[in-house]
């Protein structure tokens, strides 16, 4: 009986849209992070940074943040990595490089949608793993102080340029480290790390760069997506190697809440211990200490002397990020839209080039077929007037011979000579009529012959044109594919009315390339 009034309950619930309680969302320990990293590096003891993992199985010169794409959702710029280790430590913790060890990632409990320093210039943007010392706050955040507080270095950027920003694969797209030295001379620090608070709660927010402007200048659309992240502990635990997957408009992300350590985490298994490493914080690359100095000068000057305190991420309003990613679904959908009226309105030319197409080539194939038929009948008429040429000359020579036969014959008989040169003249009348007839049928031979050519000109220009025809809509049919290509790299126009929300706070004097007008100082 009880589970009968169950049943009835959850199906007038489904049939009036009401919504069940839930049961309430289980956190998980930093357990979670040794059970699901294991099977993909290993965990060491570093000195100073305790327990931190190391992946397994990348090349030397493998960098985070690389191998995979940015999309834009409720929590700002979101990375979404192709790398099976990538749902844990791109959006928990912070990464450290050791020299001669590698990259390795210190364990931390707050998730984030990306823990990067943002530079950007005219022509480059630049991202940067966040060290374990950039330690993030809901009041100061993480802002454009973040290079000089925490010394990060040029080789601890990857730069590509603004076109390739929007890649859906970066890694093939990241300018080489030994540029870096150069490029980070022309970019400014524009990181803008805060929360948000909207329906879903409290939520980190990765901001800086100019959604619009960005998508503006990238060959490949930005997705743009709402983000679903999966918090509940108890799923996590049994959906360990699901990855950051693109649904549509949204980005689903396993993302459960993890407790703060109360004590020491202690993974269960260490493969080593790092004594005194020696720490990279990107200036390997920069041999000249006087080089260093100003680049470290150029992050002093460019911050005007801003702290944490002084100046603190910028806030923004989950109102604001809503009504920017609403609109530009809308305009995708527009987008959209236009694109499958371009697409049908291109596949109808192509349908009736086509049809043109086969009516000229059935035209072509019936002029070819009426050629030939004519060029039959011409044939056959050739054949019937050589035959009655030759007919009448074979008659033509038995009246001679028998001309012969008479005119012989009254050359024996006395006063027969005036009735064989009568003989004579009629048979040789006879036999010039017979050699007009032979050279008026070797003139319609010619003629016959003559028609033949033309004909045969004819059905090869029909062809020509049978081939040009299947040529124009062959050509369109590429004009097709062209366009379709193009309609898919163009970026859909943003509303104007909209402001973008995120921006790093900047600062009176201090340098910015080509800002934007949304760029909230």
């Amino acid at each position: 009986m009880k589970i009968k009034t169950l049943l009835i309950t959850i199906l007038l619930a489904v049939s009036f849209g009401v919504v069940l309680p839930r049961q309430a969302e289980a956190s998980v320990t930093f357990s979670y992070f040794y059970d699901s990293l294991s099977p993909y590096g290993d965990w060491v003891d570093v000195d100073t940074y305790g327990y931190c993992w190391q992946p397994r199985g990348v090349d030397a010169d493998w960098r985070p943040y690389t191998d995979g794409y940015w999309s834009y959702t409720d929590a700002g710029w979101t990375w979404v990595s192709y790398e099976d280790f990538g749902s844990i430590t791109y959006h928990y913790g912070r990464w450290v490089r050791l020299e001669d060890i590698g990259w390795v990632w210190k364990p931390d409990y707050q998730w984030g949608p990306a823990w990067v320093s943002w530079r950007q210039s005219d022509d480059y943007i630049g991202w940067a793993p966040l060290p374990p010392d950039a330690v993030f706050d809901d009041e100061a955040g993480i802002g454009v102080w973040v290079d000089r507080d925490y010394d990060i270095g040029p080789s601890a950027y990857a730069f590509c340029e603004y076109r390739y920003f929007g890649a859906p694969v970066l890694r093939n797209r990241i300018l080489p480290r030994h540029r870096n030295l150069l490029i980070i001379n022309s970019t400014v620090n524009i990181t803008n790390i805060t929360v948000v608070n909207g329906p879903g709660g409290r939520l980190v927010f990765n901001g800086g760069l100019d959604y619009r402007r960005i998508s503006e200048r990238t060959e490949n659309r930005i997705a743009m997506l709402q983000l679903m992240r999966q918090t509940d502990g108890n799923w996590a635990q049994h959906h360990r190697s699901e990855l950051s997957r693109q649904v549509g408009n949204q980005l689903f992300i396993n993302a459960p809440d993890v407790q703060a350590p109360q004590s020491r985490f202690a993974p269960p298994t260490v493969a080593r211990a790092i004594h005194a490493p020696k720490i990279d914080k990107g200036w390997v690359g920069v041999a000249d200490a006087a080089e260093k100095q100003r680049i470290q000068q150029r992050y002093q000057d460019q911050t005007k002397g801003l702290t944490r305190a002084t100046a603190p991420a910028t806030r923004v309003d989950a109102a604001q990020v809503q009504s920017l990613i609403q609109a530009t679904h809308a305009s995708q959908a527009q987008a959209q839209q236009a694109q499958e009226q371009q697409k049908a309105q291109l596949h109808q030319a192509v349908n009736q080039q086509e049809q043109a197409a086969e009516l000229q080539r059935k035209a072509a194939e019936a002029q070819t077929h009426a050629i030939k038929e004519q060029a039959q009948q011409a044939q056959e008429a050739q054949k019937a007037q050589l035959h009655q040429a030759v007919k009448q000359q074979e008659q033509a020579a038995e009246l001679q011979r028998k001309a012969a036969e008479t005119q012989a014959h009254a050359a024996k008989q006395p006063g027969a000579v005036q009735l064989q040169q009568m003989q004579a003249a009629q048979q040789q009348e006879q036999a010039a009529a017979q050699q007009r007839k032979s050279a008026e049928a070797a003139q319609a031979n010619a003629a016959q012959q003559q028609q033949e050519k033309a004909a045969e000109q004819q059905r090869k220009a029909a062809e020509a044109q049978a081939r040009a025809a299947q040529q124009q809509a062959a050509q369109a049919q590429q004009q097709q594919e062209q366009a379709q290509r193009q309609v898919q790299r163009q970026t859909p126009p943003q509303a104007q009315t909209q402001t973008q929300p995120g921006q790093s706070q900047s600062h009176k004097g201090r340098p910015s390339p080509s800002p934007s007008p949304d760029d909230k100082r």
